[in-house]
């Protein structure tokens, strides 16, 4: 099982929205920020192998903050360093992509939760040849809703087909899709 440290990131600044609290002291990619908090570099999106670029983008993409995003889209915008093709067009246009609505969201946004994702390569990921320029990759993630009171709901995991394609400069996200 592979766990990214922008898992730790997303954490990090989905706890921050929701009140809590962290200490990553001694985290390689921790550096002193203002006041008493610490910033946690995500991984260099040029630096990362098709899988690790998968993992981080749909942690990232997954991660909201209800009380401050205007949609889901606004975790894709934060995730574009890590995107391609018709994804990274979306996330750079400005405009707010049509996403499907979360039928919880405007109750995460009054409560001010956010919620962070960990994501996973999944079992079922397409075994492919090597030298690929583009590879199919199967995530799990999982959300975790944070509430602004402390507490943490897990919710269900669910697997997303993701597509990563090689660039001059590293993998990225082309496209993702829910897997039923």
């Amino acid at each position: 099982m592979r766990i990214t440290r922008v898992t730790v990131a997303a954490v990090c600044t989905a706890a921050a929205v929701a009140g809590c609290g962290s200490d990553t002291t001694g985290d390689q990619h921790a550096r002193e920020g203002s006041d008493d908090h610490q910033v946690i570099e995500p991984l260099s999106p040029r630096q990362i192998d098709a899988d690790d670029t998968a993992i981080t983008a749909m942690g990232m993409v997954l991660s909201w903050q209800p009380a401050i995003d205007e949609s889901k889209a606004d975790a894709l915008i934060r995730a574009t360093a890590y995107l391609g093709g018709d994804l990274l067009a979306v996330a750079e246009s400005g405009t707010r992509a049509e996403v499907r609505p979360d039928a919880d969201w405007q109750q995460w946004a009054a409560s001010k939760d956010a919620l962070s994702a960990t994501c996973v390569r999944a079992d079922s990921t397409p075994v492919a040849p090597k030298g690929m320029r583009t590879v199919v990759l199967d995530v799990t993630c999982t959300q975790t809703v944070l509430h602004a009171g402390g507490r943490s709901t897990r919710l269900t995991p669910q697997t997303w087909r993701t597509t990563v394609t090689r660039t001059d400069a590293g993998w990225r996200l082309t496209d993702y899709r829910f897997q039923q």
